[in-house]
């Protein structure tokens, strides 16, 4: 028999205390602390179970895929190959748009979400502002699975909408498939937020094996310059926001100048993230 510490122990000759930990939350249901309370011994199968995931761990694969959870802000999500594991600045980028929203005393009462993937973003932002319809879309079939996994599991199911498309393909030919209540705003939004794939094409190769081989390349790749589809977005965006709406995007610190030029007779505000790089644009066209 073997403690929940003397495991942790001897799986940080291999991988991070702090992942040691997160699988045994996972595989226990027990919280950090109580992995460390009077020296409890690790049931059997949970030990094997635990040394099947470190070996798939040192090959590579996520810990996030491994115990099919991903914490984002105050939500614990489903995730598996199908979506892009949220991160920690996607979770800055809805902070700084509830804030945008709050400071401005706007009331908002529809939401865009371009690119859910497992719909945090959309979750998020319909827990902070209980009055909003979310209208949340994705280009990929397997990721809105995901997401709706997510969204009930939250039981947002009435407030948050799925769309299987492209960006704003919906809005041109398939308005049918919004909610009935949205048509009352004449298919505006207050605000439009993605976290769209910004990596260079020719960059992909270069990324870490565990994001280069896991995660789904649809997610990740920006084209040229990882700026097509921001270039999309940003273009189309003013059609689809209300006056006082804004776009609020995470972006690559290398296509500021290319967001700068693209975007014209409109305000764009750049924030920088908590590495101090800046990672945010917000784009208000009415001003």
């Amino acid at each position: 028999m073997i403690t929940y510490r003397e495991l942790i122990k001897q799986a940080t000759k291999w991988i991070s205390k702090t992942e040691a930990e997160y699988l045994l939350e996972a595989l226990s249901h027990k919280k950090r602390y109580e992995l460390y309370l009077n020296d409890a011994y690790v049931p059997l199968g949970i030990n094997n179970h635990f040394r099947h995931l470190l070996e798939n761990r040192l090959k590579g694969t996520p810990i996030q895929y491994l115990v099919k959870t991903a914490y984002f802000l105050d939500f614990e999500l489903y995730v598996d190959s199908r979506v892009l594991i949220p991160r920690f600045e996607t979770e800055e980028l809805v902070i700084k748009t509830i804030n945008k929203i709050r400071d401005s005393r706007l009331t908002p009462n529809f939401i865009l979400d371009l690119g859910t993937g497992a719909g945090n973003i959309a979750i998020a932002l319909a827990d902070a502002f209980p009055t909003a319809h979310i209208v949340a879309t994705d280009i990929s079939q397997d990721a809105l699975a995901v997401a709706n996994y997510n969204i009930k599991k939250y039981k947002m199911e009435k407030r948050i909408s799925l769309i299987n498309c492209n960006l704003f393909e919906f809005l041109k030919t398939d308005s049918y498939l919004l909610p009935p209540t949205f048509r009352i705003s004449n298919f505006k939004f207050d605000v439009i937020i993605s976290n769209p794939p910004y990596i260079p094409s020719n960059e992909l190769a270069k990324l870490p094996t565990s994001v280069r081989n896991y995660e789904p390349r649809i997610a990740l790749d920006g084209g040229e310059q990882g700026f097509e589809i921001i270039k999309k977005i940003i273009t189309e965006a003013e059609n689809y926001l209300n006056p006082n709406g804004f776009l609020a995007l995470e972006i690559d610190p290398r296509q500021e100048r290319l967001i700068a030029n693209t975007v014209k007779n409109a305000t764009v505000r750049f924030e920088l993230d908590l590495q101090e790089n800046i990672r945010y644009a917000f784009i208000s066209y009415f001003s």
